[in-house]
């Protein structure tokens, strides 16, 4: 194969839909060669930031279409208002370990509405 051109490569990641690549090509390409890469690193390299891409996009288009009135995380909880609740431990179920070792999470309380809210900002995390 002979020299491609800037061009024709932009045209081939976009038809792969590999836009953060694409997006990114000349930073990851500086990157590479500073940080002294094998090729197979650099390609390595160039994936996992099209996966983060693309993980970040599905999680924004959820958003978009869970149509939350408005988006909160954990940093923004108040957990003065209710001191019964261990900070460490809900920080512990927002990693989402839990689901991977395929454990049910079940939030019991007086209140539906703090549940609701532990809940959604635990989703968001």
């Amino acid at each position: 194969m002979g020299a491609v051109t800037a061009d024709e490569l932009d045209r081939m990641l976009t038809r792969l839909k590999l836009t953060a690549i694409r997006d990114q090509l000349d930073t990851l390409l500086d990157e590479a060669v500073r940080g002294e890469m094998t090729l197979r690193d650099a390609l390595a390299f160039r994936c996992e930031r099209e996966i983060a891409r693309k993980d970040q996009r599905r999680i924004d288009m959820s958003f978009g279409l869970a149509k939350f009135p408005f988006v909160r995380d954990l940093g923004g909880f108040d957990f003065a208002a209710q001191p019964s609740i261990d900070r460490a431990r809900i920080r512990d179920l927002a990693t989402g370990r839990f689901i991977a070792n395929g454990d049910a999470l079940l939030l019991l309380g007086p209140t539906l509405r703090a549940n609701f809210k532990l809940n959604r900002e635990a989703a968001l995390s």
